[in-house]
């Protein structure tokens, strides 16, 4: 087991009460079966263990956050290129090209410096001990705060409707408002994001569907009978079964649920 326990940095939210009534607010509730995590985590696909992490303890999810700076970077150092090879070409540049240029050519400087500069991103979810991860804005440290406090909304998109209801995390902070990270964990849609997620952090109930899980489901269930299979700790519309009848006979005659 790989141990992503990371100190808990926030508590809460300055605004919580007003920010609960965000109008694109995703409540933490299990309302839609899940995709099974073959495709996105599989323990069987070694490729794949280089990104993603998930057991019985903790999920760590891939951040695009660690690419970003890569990706533009080279994009910005694209365009500066394309400016200069038009200069050596034509001998001048408009005026318009040259404020371009030096634009794209801070700005690939500014990537630079930040992707060698930069704090690890992570987002990982700590089903042992309650906790959420989640990376903090450009330099600012990782955030770590109980996921029972952690807010959720979904995004609105472009005007086409392009990204609209991915899963995005309030990012607590001294300011009255938080900013927004995405937070998907490869479902495609904020309402079966969130409910694999509640599905993982909710400790009270079997492991969410998956491969990755198989090998530790047993173990969490003999968890969980030993502590008289407590209720779950976030609601769901749909049935979250043990792997078993054998166990789901079990938890209903110790557990009552």
């Amino acid at each position: 087991m790989v141990d992503f326990t990371r100190p808990v940095t926030h508590t809460g939210y300055k605004n919580a009460e007003k920010l609960k009534k965000h109008y694109h607010r995703v409540h933490k509730q299990i309302t839609e079966l899940p995709y099974d995590l073959r495709k996105g985590i599989d323990i069987k696909n070694i490729e794949d263990k280089k990104s993603w992490y998930a057991d019985n303890h903790f999920m760590s999810i891939p951040n695009t956050g660690n690419a970003t700076p890569f990706v533009f970077g080279g994009a910005f150092y694209l365009v500066a290129s394309i400016f200069i090879i038009g200069y050596f070409k034509d001998g001048t540049l408009k005026p318009f090209e040259i404020f371009l240029f030096v634009l794209s050519s801070l700005l690939a400087m500014f990537f630079t410096i930040y992707y060698f500069t930069k704090p690890k991103k992570e987002e990982i979810l700590n089903r042992r001990d309650g906790l959420i991860t989640i990376p903090g804005v450009l330099w600012q440290k990782n955030i770590t705060i109980p996921f029972k406090e952690c807010l959720f909304v979904y995004s609105t998109g472009g005007e086409d409707g392009t990204g609209a209801y991915s899963l995005q995390v309030m990012r607590p902070s001294k300011s009255k408002f938080g900013t927004l990270e995405d937070f998907s964990v490869g479902q495609g849609y904020c309402y079966k994001d969130m409910s694999l997620i509640c599905w993982y952090m909710d400790k009270n109930r079997p492991l969410p569907p998956g491969t990755a899980f198989d090998a530790y489901r047993d173990r969490d269930y003999e968890r969980r009978k030993a502590a008289g299979f407590p209720r779950p700790l976030y609601p769901s519309s749909i049935t979250t079964p043990e792997a078993t009848k054998e166990q789901q006979a079990e938890r209903k005659r110790i557990g009552g649920w």
